[in-house]
């Protein structure tokens, strides 16, 4: 309707030539409504093309024009919401852009940490196969040495038991011995000096032979003990 077109005609505003939209990257409201006044648009544009030189020259033409008053304001025109906001849309894609690109070489990062955990995994696993193997050859073994010296520790023991016994057997005869010998010996003592003294009382006249006899059976007796 007419009232709804005025209405609309009284949003838009003129901005003058001083007057600079930058419109920043990544904070942009798609639902606000923003006009551009077409040289601050040109300028936004040429930037973000890498225009510089093109947007130099279109600033010191466009400034001269408006210094000697050549500048038609009354004609200006403001940039339409289209393409401000496909220009918004455009810093938009870019942020996008950059996260996914950004997204892209984490995403790498982590792969190649992946499988490089997995390369060290394999490895480790493989070394355990390793080591669990040679655990049980080691456990096979002495499970052998075990199985072989069993019976040889048995000989020796039955060996040592043996000698033992042999030898206390051998004490004992030993000293069933020396106790006959000692008896022996004893009743020999015993015997010559028995005959001894009867031979001296046997023979009062001859007291030399007496005495004789006795030292005889005294020494026998201190040779034998």
């Amino acid at each position: 309707t007419l009232y709804g077109t005025r209405k609309r005609r009284e949003k838009w505003h003129l901005v003058t030539v001083d007057d600079k939209l930058i419109i920043p990257e990544g904070e942009e409201d798609l639902e606000t409504d923003v006009k551009a006044v077409v040289d601050n648009f040109l300028r936004n544009y040429l930037v973000q093309m890498g225009m510089k030189r093109t947007s130099d020259c279109f600033q010191i033409e466009w400034f001269e024009m408006g210094h000697k008053g050549l500048m038609k304001t009354d004609v200006m025109q403001l940039v339409s919401d289209v393409y401000t906001h496909n220009q918004l849309l455009d810093n938009e894609l870019k942020n996008v852009q950059r996260e996914r690109n950004s997204y892209k070489r984490a995403t790498f990062e982590g792969g190649e940490t992946i499988v490089k955990l997995q390369r060290e995994r394999d490895f480790h696993s493989m070394h355990q196969k390793h080591v669990v193997q040679e655990k049980n050859r080691l456990f096979e073994d002495i499970k052998k040495v075990y199985a072989t010296c069993d019976p040889a520790l048995r000989q020796l023991n039955e060996k040592y038991q043996a000698a033992v016994w042999q030898k206390m057997l051998v004490s004992l005869e030993r000293d069933k011995a020396v106790s006959q010998v000692q008896i022996t010996d004893s009743s020999l003592c015993t015997a010559h000096s028995f005959t001894g003294t009867r031979t001296a009382l046997e023979s009062p006249k001859m007291p030399h032979q007496r005495e004789k006899n006795t030292e005889e059976s005294r020494k026998m007796c201190t040779t034998v003990i």
